[in-house]
């Protein structure tokens, strides 16, 4: 059974909102003074930055994911293909946004060789992708470290970020 997820265009939009905003906002500055050194390398190097931050996002925005039993594929800019008999690395782990760890995201790094695949759970049907890359995990006999441990008993709890429920770092 295979199924396809994509990040909702809802958990983009403020991306977008932060990418344009600081892409005109430094923008701006650095035409105010566009000759000075200081302003090119500061504002200039602000504008990048933030160019670079929407354009990630217009790629996470373009990426389909296909989830199957022999594993899984990234369509977008890149496309790449791990099978999970090849996977040979899992790490999940929890960014918090704020002090009572409450708000944040987890992000789902998979390796197979030098391969790599990053995802995070904005993600549609993310538990569902950890969920299969776990049972992988296990077939393969990888060792989890303590804190992917911690964050899949989280996970499982219902601790989808911005719930309730605490999570490991």
């Amino acid at each position: 059974m295979t199924s396809e997820h994509r990040y909702p265009v809802a958990a983009l939009l403020p991306d977008y909102g932060r990418g344009l905003v600081g892409t005109v906002l430094s923008g701006g500055a650095w035409s105010l003074a566009p000759a000075a050194p200081a302003a090119i390398v500061i504002f200039g190097g602000l504008t990048g930055l933030f160019l670079v931050f929407t354009i990630r996002n217009v790629w996470r925005h373009r990426m389909r994911i296909t989830l199957g039993g022999d594993g899984l594929v990234v369509a977008g800019l890149r496309n790449r293909m791990m099978a999970w008999r090849d996977l040979t690395g899992m790490r999940l782990r929890y960014y918090a946004t704020r002090r009572n760890r409450q708000g944040g995201w987890m992000t789902l790094q998979l390796r197979a060789g030098s391969a790599r695949i990053a995802l995070d759970s904005s993600l549609t049907g993310f538990s569902e992708i950890v969920a299969e890359a776990v049972q992988a995990a296990r077939r393969n006999a990888l060792p989890l470290d303590a804190v992917t441990l911690a964050n899949l008993q989280a996970l499982e709890a219902g601790g989808v970020p911005g719930s309730q429920a605490g999570m490991a770092t």
